[in-house]
């Protein structure tokens, strides 16, 4: 989620928050100052009419002070004992013809030696339109607010944050395999001018670091070269040697293979910390099937010499877009796999769809979590023509593009699956 978005979200809680509870507590105010009002409208007019009775001799059963207001006298045969009290009532309006609310007064009097009920009842149509009027006020007045609030907020939050976006932009954009000069754009807020001061500290830093770790890694792959160059071919010359006895000679030969073993895991290693540097920036679009084909050709005499039963299931024929070398390196290492843990005369099924590769293999069951044999230096079993990093190298290709990986293993079948559905282009027919 934006900031922007999250900003503006708080901004309307606590917009609605308020204007809620000042809507509401505007509304119960104009009430109750106008209740106010004909409360004491209502007192008076009670005085008034105390007044009246007792001067003038002719009494009336209803009588009306002003258009709308009603005054009811009721003969009682003994004192009520009425105290006065105020209280709202719906009464039919004769004028209107229909019921409207009103604001009584009720009280009871001895006029000229007889008890009365009185009652005088103003109506509250006046009032309730003024309440309606000055809410939809209110409520326009609150909406134009609001509306006014969020327009400049986000006109004003996305100038003020468009400098920050910038410096999100070269940092995403920042390749450290190609350094460029950072062109930070200079503004009048402290806060962003110290985080790009920093950030550019940061990435000299680790320019100076990724150079000096790549430099590193290329002196020491080609100081490690040499001298395991030298050992096997020394090695070489001395198996050539007829006066050598049985035993020495598999001496000689161990030795030669794990100085082959040496380079292979050196090879390896300076490939892993290649891919992790992003050294492969360029990519090229590979038909997935019609690539798989030809890497199938290059092993095509290591499954016949396990004499290995192969199945493919190649329903379509997807393209992504992938570095060539690592595209090698991740499927050739895949079928590697697959027909190294092999078991002679086993099985190998491989399947391709429009969002997938399935590779799968018989073989012994393994003695650690399937999962476990992407990290490095992972194996099961003791395997000594095995580096434990095949797996491990395939599995940083993947992630280096995005590809979900799964390996899972149920009794003799193991099977690896690679998503591509996030790097995919349209497919064709095959």
């Amino acid at each position: 989620m934006k900031l922007l978005i999250l900003s503006n979200r708080y901004y309307f809680a606590g917009l609605l928050a308020v204007s809620l509870l000042g809507g509401i507590s505007s509304y119960f105010l104009i009430e109750s100052i106008i209740n106010r009002d004909f409360n004491q409208k209502l007192l008076a007019e009670k005085k008034q009419l105390i007044y009246e009775l007792h001067k003038y001799d002719d009494l009336l059963d209803n009588l009306y002070l002003n258009i709308g207001d009603r005054i009811s006298l009721q003969k009682q045969n003994h004192d009520p004992k009425i105290k006065t009290y105020i209280k709202d009532t719906i009464l039919f309006n004769f004028y209107e013809q229909k019921e409207q609310s009103f604001r009584q007064i009720t009280f009871s009097d001895q006029v000229k030696g007889d008890y009365y009920k009185i009652t005088i009842s103003k109506s509250l149509i006046s009032s309730k339109d003024l309440i309606q009027v000055v809410t939809e006020i209110v409520a326009l007045i609150t909406f134009l607010f609001f509306i006014t609030i969020l327009l400049l907020n986000n006109v004003i939050s996305k100038k003020i944050w468009k400098p920050f976006y910038h410096t999100i932009t070269i940092i995403t954009n920042l390749n450290i395999a190609k350094p460029q000069p950072l062109s930070f754009r200079r503004t009048k807020i402290l806060e962003f001018n110290e985080l790009n001061s920093t950030v550019e500290v940061m990435m000299i830093q680790m320019e100076k670091d990724y150079k000096n770790l790549k430099e590193y890694i290329e002196n020491t792959s080609h100081e490690i070269q040499t001298p395991i160059a030298i050992i096997k071919n020394k090695i070489e010359i001395l198996m050539q040697d007829k006066n050598l006895l049985e035993g020495q000679l598999t001496t000689l030969n161990q030795i030669h293979e794990y100085a082959g073993r040496i380079s292979k895991l050196k090879e390896n290693i300076s490939l892993l910390s290649k891919i992790d540097n992003n050294q492969f920036i360029h990519t090229i679009e590979i038909p997935i099937t019609d690539y798989l084909k030809k890497r199938i050709d290059d092993v095509k005499e290591l499954i016949i010499i396990k004499n290995i039963n192969t199945t493919l299931h190649f329903k379509k024929n997807p393209v992504i877009r992938i570095n060539e070398t690592l595209a090698y390196l991740l499927f050739s290492n895949l079928l590697s796999n697959a027909i190294k843990h092999n078991t002679n005369k086993g099985e190998m099924v491989i399947e391709i769809t429009d969002y997938f590769l399935s590779i799968k293999n018989t073989g012994k069951p393994l003695d650690i979590n399937p999962e476990d044999l992407f990290g490095r230096f992972k194996k099961s079993g003791n395997k000594p023509d095995s580096t434990g990093l095949g797996l491990s190298l395939v599995h940083s290709i993947a992630s280096y593009y995005n590809f979900p990986i799964s390996y899972t293993n149920k009794n003799t079948w193991h099977t690896i699956v690679l998503n591509f559905h996030s790097n995919i282009y349209p497919s064709k027919y095959i």
